[in-house]
């Protein structure tokens, strides 16, 4: 490019700097909202894995019923890829004062699951602890309560802790603390403990990391760990089954040893009272044979017989009394021997019952913020995998739009150059320099600003429900490329292609500007009562409207675009905010539900009573994960079985779509949620197949879609269960609504209690997680909405300014006419209010089926949203779209009042 284009070029740049910009900012505009809500996810996901991994959270979570022994890890940390393996201690203690805290104490490691100190230092001795940050003052103490169970208070040294400092914990990133049936039945908040503190023979839990250092999340590591499950179920029944054997093998020992103790004592104890029988019996024989001795001298010898009696009497006194001493001796001898043999009888019952222990491996998925993080990170990327796309498509037709017009535009300058004898190479770099600089800034803008700006905004909402980390900035290499090369192609790439097409006419052509359109007659000409009751100007704006009709279509794609995509953002809003509220609310209604065990076909006196005391009402059903067969694939489903489905709307209201309440399901027949139905391609009148872990089949017929919002669940009968397995089908699952008093912690601790119940559910709780959960996408809604709103008034901004430019010569010949200034504006800007009420009625009905395809691609699993636009949505959007219309018509009546009349006046050529 020589000397003297580059300096047109700048000069170019200078005086129409407005265009200039309005291209820079709509690409930085595109580029940042695409590249910004595309990296939220991978940054945080960065963010969350790099404070996991510098505190080493464990891979896998051993627990055992019996315990584990220092031998256990030792074990465990020499199997292969193993980098640290840690014993561990865990006990939910009870806390006394004004008000009772539910803790759930650690101790300490040292390899694994670090913490990050927050406030104050570590513990120094037993007496000393950490607590959660934001829970409870450094220098207060935490006494422990006289309602823990003594295996609690036995388990620790001391009743009372110092708090000296404050933690965040890799094992608890979110707010979620779990449940317990200590106290209320709600988790407070973590401590952590010396391992000194607890007076414990073996550890309750050990913890595995293995070598590596794999993203979160990732394929890499889904399938590194793949596989291991199995591998350490096997490692830990093994080390279980020989604490068992050990253990079983000490108690046998002593029961044997006790067992050889008491009939070693019992033979010892036989023998003395044998031998003090028999000194007794042998007494009693010489006081018969003295006192026969002295009745043959009764009457010969009275003094001595007299002498004789009293010492006969003495003996015989003596005699008695060791007689009662041996037979007490005996009584005792025979209660010890009874006893004994009961304790033995106890230790062999004890022995006897001695199961092998239950060993659970459990993975990072069951820790509770670490699964909800994933969840919640992937709703940011569903909704950042194709929103933008439709962002980035609507600024790129605009930019489009303005370089094909200003090359368009600049045809006369064109020809001039190409009539100098500059190559056609030479005139097209000028264009794409303008074009593709304005690109460059607005693409390197756009993405430093939004892959910075937009993570640190959502992170922010995210550290509602999580702990508060610094997130770093994440480069993505590939993003930008791909931003650049959109940005370039959307610019460059239709300017050379403008440019092409005007460098195809000869010099001469290029020098004499296009004869203006024909003006024709307009559909509502021909409805003449309606045409003839017009004002001569508004006919003038409805010819001119649909007279160039490209840029008739281009306000219409531009201004609709923009109100679709706002559309989009308040009904992404509406569909996802409310899930969980209608769910519980108006679905799911029963109060909560309890996991169960060992009931089979009838209720246990004990978990009756249980279930009488604590709840309203409550409903019995079998409950189970099977897989749903379709194609060649499988998906989890859970099936509920109900004996009956009378009265089954207290706990679950089974309606259709349309609100219509369903027929309960026959023998042999089944109703499905929405999300089946939908996602699997099961309709009504199908046959659907499920099968279990034990590759037992149902075959149902399909007869319901009912709706549903959280997890994918089927309905059917416990007796079309019973009938197509052939046994019977235990209850294990149970709806219940509780007293409107009650206290729900409380009663859930209380029901938790029963060995019949392994877990309470209280779906007020479910509720409020999911709630929190979804309200990350408030914030984000809100940025798509402001961007769209900015992305709008841009669109508008740069649509309408080329419009005046194009008319400069129209406009300034009826300002000679005699326009006034309000004239002038109203006969342009009308234009501009039509053409935006056109694009925003375009607009409303394109947002409803760009909002039903963005919708379609979020699919959280487990959760089916509602696709739902309300009205206020759609009366905001077209409220946006018009005040951003008037916003740019303050603008354009400044630039309208700029134009100089004499310009009417100038000649064409």
């Amino acid at each position: 490019m020589g000397s003297a284009v580059r300096k047109n070029t700048l000069r170019e740049i200078r005086g129409t700097f407005g265009r200039f910009f309005a291209i820079m900012a709509i690409i930085a505009l595109g580029v940042g909202f695409f590249t910004g809500v595309r990296i939220v996810t991978p940054a945080m996901v960065n963010t969350v894995n790099k404070f996991l991994d510098d505190n080493q959270l464990y891979d896998y979570r051993l627990l055992s019923s019996m315990g584990w022994k220092e031998d256990d890890v030792e074990y465990f940390r020499s199997c292969p890829d193993v980098r640290y393996a840690e014993g561990s201690y865990s006990l939910d203690i009870l806390t006394s004062g004004a008000r009772e805290y539910v803790l759930r104490a650690h101790s300490l490691t040292e390899d694994i699951n670090g913490i990050r100190l927050t406030a104050g230092r570590l513990p120094e001795n037993e007496n000393e602890c950490i607590i959660e940050d934001g829970k409870f003052n450094i220098g207060s103490t935490i006494t422990l309560s006289g309602e823990n169970s003594e295996s609690v208070k036995n388990a620790l040294k001391t009743d009372t802790f110092t708090i000296v400092g404050s933690a965040d914990s890799s094992m608890y990133i979110n707010f979620e603390r779990g449940t317990t049936s200590v106290g209320n039945g709600e988790i407070s908040a973590f401590v952590y403990l010396p391992k000194e503190a607890f007076d414990l023979d073996v550890y309750t839990e050990i913890f595995v990391r293995f070598q590596q250092d794999m993203e979160i999340y990732s394929d890499e590591y889904e399938a590194f760990m793949d596989g291991r499950d199995k591998q350490w179920e096997s490692f830990a029944h093994e080390r279980a089954d020989m604490r068992y054997d050990e253990l079983y093998s000490e108690a046998e020992k002593k029961l044997s040893d006790g067992r050889a103790e008491l009939e070693k004592n019992r033979a010892d104890g036989q023998t003395k009272l044998d031998s003090a029988k028999n000194d007794l019996d042998s007494g009693k024989e010489q006081l018969d044979r003295q006192l026969a001795q002295l009745e043959q001298i009764r009457d010969i010898a009275p003094q001595q017989y007299s002498a004789g009696m009293e010492q006969y009497n003495a003996a015989l006194a003596d005699y008695e009394k060791g007689l009662a001493e041996y037979e007490s001796s005996r009584a005792d001898f025979e209660k010890q021997i009874s006893d004994g043999e009961a304790e033995l009888k106890k230790g062999e019952d004890e022995l006897r019952k001695l199961k092998k222990p239950d060993i659970y491996v459990l993975d990072r998925n069951t820790n509770i913020g670490y699964a909800c993080f994933e969840n919640d990170s992937e709703i940011v990327a569903q909704v950042a995998r194709v929103f933008p796309v439709f962002f980035i498509l609507v600024a790129a037709l605009v930019c489009m739009t303005i370089m094909s017009r200003m090359v368009e535009e600049q045809r006369t300058q064109i020809g001039v150059f190409k009539a100098l004898g500059y190559s056609e190479g030479t005139v097209m770099g000028k264009f794409i320099f303008y074009s593709g600089l304005a690109a460059i800034i607005g693409c390197v803008l756009g993405y430093s600003l939004g892959t910075y700006i937009f993570p640190k905004i959502i992170w922010k909402t995210y550290t509602l429900m999580y702990i508060e980390l610094p997130i770093d900035y994440l480069f993505d290499r590939k993003l930008a490329l791909i931003a650049l090369a959109v940005s370039l192609i959307c610019s460059v790439g239709v300017t050379w292609f403008s440019c092409r097409v005007e460098l195809a006419e000869t010099a001469a052509s290029l020098m004499r500007p296009k004869a203006p359109k024909a003006g024709k007659r307009v559909l509502l000409e021909y409805i003449t009562p309606l045409w003839k009751r017009m004002k001569f100007l508004h006919k003038v704006s409805i010819r001119n409207i649909f007279r160039y009709k490209k840029r008739l279509f281009m306000m219409i794609l531009g201004i609709g675009g923009c109100t679709a995509l706002l559309v989009t953002g308040f009904g992404l809003k509406d569909s996802i905010a409310g899930f969980a509220d209608m769910q519980y609310n108006e679905i799911q209604v029963a109060d909560a539900s309890a996991n169960l065990r060992n009931v089979g076909d009838e209720l246990p006196e004990e978990l009756s009573e249980v279930l009488s005391e604590n709840t309203e009402d409550y409903t019995l059903l079998y409950t189970g994960a099977w897989d749903l067969l379709y194609g060649k694939k499988v998906k989890s489903v859970t099936v509920n079985a109900a004996e009956t489905f009378e009265g089954m709307d207290k706990y679950f209201e089974l309606r259709g779509m349309n609100g219509e309440k369903l027929v309960p399901p026959a023998e042999d027949e089944a109703i499905v949620s929405h999300s089946i139905a939908e996602r699997y391609g099961i309709k009504k009148g199908s046959m659907m197949k499920l099968r279990d872990e034990n590759m037992r089949e149902l075959n149902v017929r399909v007869t319901g879609v009912f709706e549903n919002h959280v997890y994918n669940v089927v309905f059917l009968g416990r007796s079309t269960m019973e009938k197509q397995l052939g046994e019977s089908v235990p209850f294990n699952y149970a709806f219940m609504n509780f007293p409107e008093d009650a206290d729900t912690y409380k009663t859930t601790a209380a029901l938790s209690k029963s060995g019949n119940i392994t877990a309470v559910l209280v779906f007020e709780d479910l509720k409020e997680r999911l709630s929190k959960m979804m309200s990350s996408l408030d914030y984000i809604v809100l940025i798509v909405i402001i961007c769209a709103a900015g992305l709008a008034f841009i669109v508008l901004y740069s649509l309408t300014n080329i419009n005046i430019t194009e008319r400069v010569r129209e406009i300034a010949t009826i300002k000679v006419l005699g326009f006034f200034r309000h004239e002038t504006s109203s006969y342009v800007l009308r234009e501009n209010l039509a053409l935006t009420a056109l694009g925003t009625a375009v607009g409303l009905g394109a947002g409803i089926l760009l909002h039903s395809f963005v919708m379609a691609q979020i699919r959280v699993d487990l959760v089916d949203f509602s696709v739902r636009i309300l009205p206020k949505s759609f009366l905001w959007s077209a409220l946006l779209t018009f005040l951003f219309n008037f916003a740019v018509d303050l603008f354009m009546v400044i630039k309208l009042e700029k134009i100089n009349m004499a310009e009417s006046l100038k000649s064409i050529e």
